[in-house]
C-alpha cells in the first residue's frame, strides 16, 4: 500500500510538471494512469483521490471535453461530500466547479443545485471573496430567469446586490452591474417602479 502512495505522489508530481508546460495529451494520459494508481492506493472516501479524479476532470475540461469532465468532477464531489468531517473549501471548489460545467451543458436543475451547494459551503469560509457568492447568485437567477423561474430568481439578485453594496459601497462598478441586471429583470416583468 505504502508503494501504491509513493507512485501516486511521484505521478502527480509529473502530472503538474506536464500541467505546467501545457503539454495537455501527456498530462491526460499520466492524469489517467494516477487515478488508477489511487483507486488502489487510497480508500473510496479519501481526498487523494477525489484529487485524482478533480485533476483528470480539469484536463478534459481545458480540452473542451465538458461532458467527460463533468462525470469525473461529480466522483470527485460524492467523495468530498463523504469525508469527515466536512472540508467547506473543497466542497466549495468542487461545487462550483460542477455548476459552471452543468451550466455550460445547458443542465440549468443541476446546476442551481451546485450553485446553491458552493454558495452554502462558501458561506462558512471565511477568505472566500464576496464577489464569489455574488457571482454565483447572480448566475443562479439569470438560470431561473431563462427558465421562466422568474419568481426565484428575484431574491438572488437582491442577495448579490446586497452582498455587493455591503463591500463595495453604492457607488461601485460591480454594484451597478448587478443593479444593471436586477433593472432588466424588473422591465422584463413589467414593473417599472421598486417597491
Amino acid at each position: 500500500m505504502k508503494g501504491e502512495q509513493r507512485l501516486w505522489t511521484i505521478l502527480n508530481d509529473k502530472l503538474d510538471t506536464l500541467r505546467a508546460a501545457n503539454r495537455l495529451p501527456e498530462a491526460i494520459r499520466v492524469a489517467e494512469t494516477t487515478l488508477e494508481v489511487a483507486k488502489r492506493a487510497f480508500k473510496g472516501s479519501e481526498t487523494p483521490l477525489a484529487a485524482s479524479f478533480e485533476k483528470l476532470g480539469q484536463l478534459l475540461e481545458q480540452k473542451g471535453d465538458y461532458a467527460a469532465a463533468q462525470a469525473y468532477f461529480l466522483k470527485a464531489h460524492a467523495i468530498l461530500e463523504k469525508v469527515k468531517p466536512p472540508d467547506p473549501c473543497a466542497i466549495f471548489r468542487s461545487a462550483r466547479q460542477l455548476a459552471f460545467i452543468c451550466d455550460s451543458l445547458g443542465q440549468s436543475g443541476e446546476a442551481i443545485n451546485f450553485y446553491q451547494k458552493a454558495i452554502a459551503a462558501g458561506t462558512q469560509i471565511e477568505d472566500v471573496p464576496y464577489s464569489d457568492i455574488g457571482t454565483m447568485l447572480n448566475n443562479v437567477a439569470m438560470i431561473l430567469r431563462k427558465s421562466g423561474r422568474q419568481k426565484a430568481a428575484e431574491p438572488c439578485y437582491l442577495r448579490a446586490l446586497e452582498i455587493y453594496e455591503k463591500q463595495l459601497g453604492p457607488d461601485h462598478a460591480d454594484v451597478a452591474s448587478v443593479l444593471n441586471n436586477l433593472a432588466v429583470f424588473y422591465t422584463n416583468e413589467r414593473r417599472y417602479g421598486r417597491n
